[in-house]
């Protein structure tokens, strides 16, 4: 529902503050409540019991009030024993109460006047919670410990309903890496990561983590992908993980887990790739060991909880030919270190104090085929996280928690071939492969942030009303640099002009002539502050909860004030004939030092967003819920506006040839200037306004609809059903406009058909792979042809960058989930969910609004079909295209006889898209990579993941324990391709390096582990 006007907001903000209907669901939660209602044998309810809660951390005391609830709130994960106590009606003892995190458990209990003694019953409480009306998945410690993962975050996250990640870990391979993920029609960039409660996503790579884990610290991970509760902004995943706490009990554990290459089936070369393979993907080995320890410092008052731990992780990756002299391993050494303190000096308010820190060290991220250990980077930067927090009881029905929390993060990438001009300089040969040397990249990111939050009891009538109410800021600078090394700081490539017999000629160049990019280093920096504040209320009326709220969010950001050398080859200037579009006849290419003064104002997002949810309960022993919402969320703003920085990128393009063969770009070797981008060659000294940022933007926005219903089918089992409608609009993306600041912006109108030499262009064609070494063929098959448009030969060339909203573009999101969930009793539990996903985009082909200016089917400019976003950023998968039409994950353990469990879990999902394209170049406007087909028309083979596990408890004075455990991961060996180089085609002709495969699922291997509790 799109409404601007200033009137509209006004009578909704005061309807829902009249109705006073509110909130329920999952945000940045560490805790979970337990709410309940002491009665009678008869039903009637008993004001003035006494209900005392022991557990974890002091024991609490409770008074009921008039209609005979009682609540204890902001419990940590844990089980909980309630006694109540009146006068005349004996006591009531309910042990084994669970307290999941974001979660709600409802207990009634039961006096009976005619008896003096206690009665105790041991049970859980119900799994349906009426409160919740959003979806999402809470991950308890026995399924951490007892189910077989490859132990990061990530991989929880792919056993969770409608998310998708973009790979597949085999036994902690991949654990060195950050996966990308999507859910439910949100982009990535609105995901969210929340450790005890704070906020640490990452605003420099919006929507990443800033670390790495131990995986062991959890206590419990919950995971959100929907719902009516306003504590949250975007529509992405949510994520929150809790960590352990101290108890009255001394309690510790240490642990080693190995995954030893030996242990693995052999990582064989598919017959189609011995010709350009020497390597696939597998374990080298997995180290993990821990310890950690908690317990009293002041019995009932003061407790500690501290943690140490190491993962070492070696893999080896998919190596093109010919194989190097050495295999060197991707190696990853993740350290972290945790603390935590825990006070309740007095009853009515506790103190929590926590630290963690994460720090990685990594020796050939990004080593592919197409990078080789020279090319790859050494990644190393820790994180440190910082909390102090306090929750206020004031009187039995008002709750207030501060929290003040800082992050200081950042890290570098460091390419294996060296830093400075005195390095070795990176070139690129004919197929695509990087050699010698790469980027250098190196970030700072800072994060504060405040928060006060509050939760106020009362009732009016019959109606039990939980008003909540919340304010929070946040601040996330970002400095980051990068360079390229050797003398020229750019590099030579062959990868078009290598694979075109003609180029060179045509251009009057040698043969064997290579393109060449000399561009300035890049500094970036921009501030961002986030404001939020949140009202609403949860109103209980007998079967009927109804849940609604306000949150309202300013954002901004703006780009800091900056100073670049210059290229040290084009300190002077260089004249050349400039054959680009942008030029004509001869131009002198220079790049001297240049400042930026900084945006003169901040980019503002000011939003309100709507919460409305509602539950009810079917039958009188309420063992069914119907559950419906509507909600609206709101992009985060992040790095949008560094885009918009003039000196985010500088650079002038070449043709040259190297005279001396030493694959550095010398001066005297660049020939013709083929274009140029951040500069005004006019004025090279000056800031070239080429990028600037439409301060009238909308905000990004999504708007949700859920209805979906649960069933406790038995005490301990669930089962239910979700369906998900969400649209986005507003989102933002660059366009090109004629006249700086003007807004008349490129359209469709522009472009004409594609020609060459007076030859229409048209994508598509044959597409033959060969044996690199023998020439044989391996496959061939046709591609489809597609239209392709350049820019009009009337029309200026696309020079001044504006980020602004997409015009008439949309997203949809459909979807379907069904769980099932039984709670560990009966010596068994199981978690199952499918999927049903459908995630289209709506492009307008309106030639004056459409939403892409060329009408070219291109990639990341709407080609078609499903939404499929890119994972490019993490590692090596570029090729990866985040989308599947199903997905279902099923994890069970069962405890055997002689303390013996057996775990397992099963992934399954549809092959994600191939997007095959044809990269078109020499046309006017651009290199066009044309996707030949409709997104998700041909699409990877579907994958299957099968890991098993055996463990056995050996126990000695009840007091200490040992687990000894073999996991066994890809039980069946499957070797699925998950990747392949889809660009297939270069310029209308076969591409050597086309359809090669890039990764394929890890071969089957063994973990072997040890743990000791006491």
């Amino acid at each position: 529902m799109k409404r601007s006007a200033p009137g509209f907001l006004a009578v909704l903000a005061a309807a829902l503050c009249v109705a006073l209907i509110a909130v329920s669901g999952y945000a940045q939660f560490q805790t979970g409540n337990i709410y309940g209602k002491a009665q009678a044998k008869d039903g009637s309810v008993l004001p003035g019991v006494t209900v005392t809660m022991t557990g974890m951390g002091a024991p609490q005391t409770a008074v009921t009030d008039g209609q005979g609830n009682f609540r204890f709130l902001n419990l940590s994960p844990g089980t909980y024993t309630l006694k109540a106590e009146l006068a005349g009606y004996g006591s009531a003892i309910r042990a084994g109460v669970g307290v999941r995190v974001a979660q709600s458990a409802d207990v009634t209990l039961t006096l009976n006047p005619s008896v003096s003694e206690s009665i105790t019953v041991t049970a859980e409480a119900p799994l349906l919670d009426i409160r919740k009306t959003g979806t999402g998945t809470s991950v308890a410690k026995v399924e951490l410990e007892k189910i077989p993962t490859s132990r990061d975050p990530w991989t929880v996250l792919q056993s969770v309903p409608s998310v998708m990640v973009d790979r597949i870990n085999v036994g902690g391979t991949q654990s060195g890496q950050q996966s990308n993920y999507i859910a439910k029609g949100a982009l990535g960039r609105d995901n969210s990561w929340n450790v005890d409660g704070v906020n640490i996503t990452d605003m420099g790579a919006t929507g990443s983590s800033p670390t790495y884990y131990d995986f062991d610290s959890f206590e419990e991970m919950q995971v959100t992908t929907g719902g009516s509760d306003p504590r949250i902004q975007t529509p992405g995943v949510q994520l929150n993980m809790v960590t352990k706490r101290g108890t009255n009990d001394f309690r510790g554990s240490g642990r080693y887990f190995y995954t030893p290459g030996s242990l693995s089936a052999d990582a064989t070369v598919p017959a189609e790739a011995t010709g350009y393979l020497s390597l696939t993907n597998k374990v080298n080995y997995v180290r993990d060991y821990g310890v950690e320890l908690g317990g009293p410092i002041w019995r009932d008052k003061i407790w500690f909880w501290a943690a140490r731990a190491d993962q070492k992780i070696s893999a080896w990756q998919s190596l093109s030919r010919p194989a190097p002299a050495l295999f060197i391993p991707d190696d990853t050494v993740l350290r972290n270190k945790n603390l935590k303190l825990n006070a309740q000096i007095l009853p009515s308010n506790s103190a929590v104090g926590f630290y963690t820190y994460g720090d990685k060290y990594r020796n050939a991220r990004d080593l592919s085929p197409t990078r080789p250990f020279e090319t790859s980077y050494k990644q190393t930067g820790p994180t440190e996280v910082y909390k102090l927090e306090d929750t206020q009881n004031v009187g039995s029905s008002l709750y207030l928690t501060g929290m003040w929390s800082k992050v200081k993060g950042g890290f570098g990438l460091f390419a294996n071939g060296g830093r400075g001009e005195s390095a070795p300089s990176r070139w690129r040969d004919a197929a695509g492969v990087n050699h010698d040397n790469y980027f250098t990249y190196e970030t700072i990111r800072p994060q504060k942030q405040y928060r006060l939050d509050g939760s106020k009891f009362l009732d009016i009538g019959k109606m039990n009303h939980e008003l909540k109410f919340g304010f929070g800021y946040r601040h996330t600078p970002v400095n980051s640099g990068s360079s390229l090394p050797g003398p020229s700081h750019g590099f030579l490539d062959y990868s078009i002009t290598g694979n075109s017999a003609t180029l060179c000629a045509t251009q009057g160049l040698p043969a064997g002539c290579f393109t060449a990019t000399i561009p300035r280093d890049v500094q970036v920096g921009y501030d961002e502050k986030y404001n939020d504040f949140y009202l609403g209320d949860t109103i209980l009326m007998g079967n009927l909860t109804l849940q609604a709220g306000l949150r309202w969010d300013r954002q901004q950001s703006k780009n800091f004030s900056q100073s670049i050398p210059g290229n040290p080859l084009l300190t002077t200037p260089l004249t050349l004939p400039c054959i680009s579009s942008v030029c004509s006849g001869t131009l002198n290419a220079t790049l001297p030092n240049v400042s930026f003064a900084g945006d003169a104002k901040a980019l503002r997002w000011n939003s309100v967003s709507p919460r409305i949810g509602a539950t009810y309960s079917l039958g009188a022993d309420k063992r069914t819920l119907l559950r419906a919402g509507y909600n609206r969320y709101v992009s985060q703003l992040g790095s949008a506006v560094s885009g918009a920085n003039p000196l985010a990128y500088s650079a002038f393009y070449f043709y040259g040839f190297d005279a001396n063969g030493d694959h550095t770009v010398q001066r005297s070797e660049l020939l013709k200037i083929r274009g140029y981008t951040g500069v005004d060659p006019t004025n090279p000294g000056s800031v070239a306004v080429t990028r600037r940022i439409d301060f009238g933007m909308k905000v990004p926005h999504s708007d949700e609809l859920l209805i979906g219903g649960e069933r406790e089918v038995l005490t301990d089992f669930s089962v239910g059903v979700t369906y998900t409608y969400r649209k986005s609009h507003d989102l933002f993306t660059t366009r090109f406009e004629k006249t700086p600041g003007a807004g008349d912006y490129y359209t469709a109108a522009d472009y004409v058909p594609a020609t060459k030499a007076g030859v229409p262009v048209v994508a598509g064609g044959t597409v033959t792979l060969k044996d690199p070494i023998t020439g044989a063929v391996i496959t061939t098959f046709p591609t489809s042809t597609r239209p392709v448009y350049m820019l009009s030969p009337s029309v200026a060339v696309p020079v001044y960058r504006v980020l602004t909203t997409r015009p008439n573009y949309s997203q949809k999101f459909n979807g379907w989930e069904m769980t099932a969930t039984k709670r560990l009793s009966h010596k068994w539990m199981l978690r199952a969910n499918a999927s049903l996903n459908d995630y289209t985009e709506s492009c307008g082909a309106d030639a004056v609004t459409g939403s892409a200016a060329n009408p070219t089917q291109i990639l990341g400019s709407c080609p078609g079909g499903q939404v499929a976003p890119q994972s490019a950023g993490s590692g090596a998968f570029a090729n990866d295209f985040i989308n599947a039409k199903w997905q279902f994950n099923l994890t069970g353990l069962y405890v055997a006889p002689w303390d013996i469990n057996l775990g397992g879990s099963l992934t399954a999902r549809q092959g994600y898209p191939s997007p095959l394209r044809d990269n078109i170049t020499g046309l006017r406007g651009g290199t066009l990579p044309v996707v030949l087909d409709d997104m998700g028309e041909i699409r990877f083979d579907n994958v299957y993941e099968l890991d098993l596990r055996i463990a056995k408890d050996f126990r000695f004075a009840n007091r200490v324990g040992i687990t000894v455990s073999g996991d066994l991961f890809n039980a069946p060996n499957k070797r699925t391709v998950l990747q392949r180089n889809t660009i297939v085609l270069q310029n209308e002709a076969p591409l050597a390096s086309g359809w090669r495969i890039t990764e394929l699922q890890a071969p089957r291997v063994w973990r072997l582990g040890a743990k000791l509790n006491f």
